[in-house]
């Protein structure tokens, strides 16, 4: 397996970098304290797959490299990831609020590494005080593609993706 959904947090969070954030692929809000800024943490909070096709088939695809047609599988997938944005005490709450909203921004006018963003929903500002940060939680909803295609000979699937478009 490819690590797709893995893969998927760490565009999220380079796209996040290309717009001038700090982001990461999901941490532990204690490693969160060793930021001087604020930083977004990256993690997938819910997955729910509907099927995609006829025993989920997809139709077929040609390789790009052997120009061999490939049957494909997958399923739609609607993947809610959890961006939880860290700021350190003495930034302060409005740092916080700041970086959430753009990284709220982002996500709708750019969607989640290609993904369309269906809903966005932000919580409150909270100050953990055991780790000394605020936080701000944003969930967006998007809907892809879950694909794969079966190996050479055929009896086993080697690569999953998670596909998607922005419209």
């Amino acid at each position: 397996m490819s690590g797709a959904l893995n893969a998927l947090r760490e565009q999220v969070a380079e796209q996040l970098r290309q717009n001038g954030l700090n982001a990461v692929a999901a941490m532990e809000s204690a490693r969160a304290a060793r930021w001087r800024e604020a930083v977004t943490a990256v993690s997938l909070s819910r997955m729910v797959c509907e099927p995609g096709g006829f025993k989920d088939y997809l139709g077929t695809r040609t390789d790009p490299e052997t120009g061999r047609e490939r049957e494909i599988y997958g399923r739609e997938a609607e993947l809610t990831l959890a961006l939880d944005v860290f700021a350190p005490r003495d930034a302060g709450e409005s740092v916080c609020q700041a970086a959430a909203e753009r990284v709220a921004e982002t996500l709708v006018c750019q969607g989640a590494a290609g993904l369309t963003a269906l809903e966005i929903q932000t919580g409150r500002v909270e100050f953990l005080e055991n780790e000394g940060l605020y936080r701000q939680q944003i969930d967006c909803r998007c809907r892809g593609w879950l694909v794969v295609a079966p190996g050479e000979a055929g009896e086993m699937f080697t690569d999953f993706e998670v596909k998607g478009r922005m419209r």
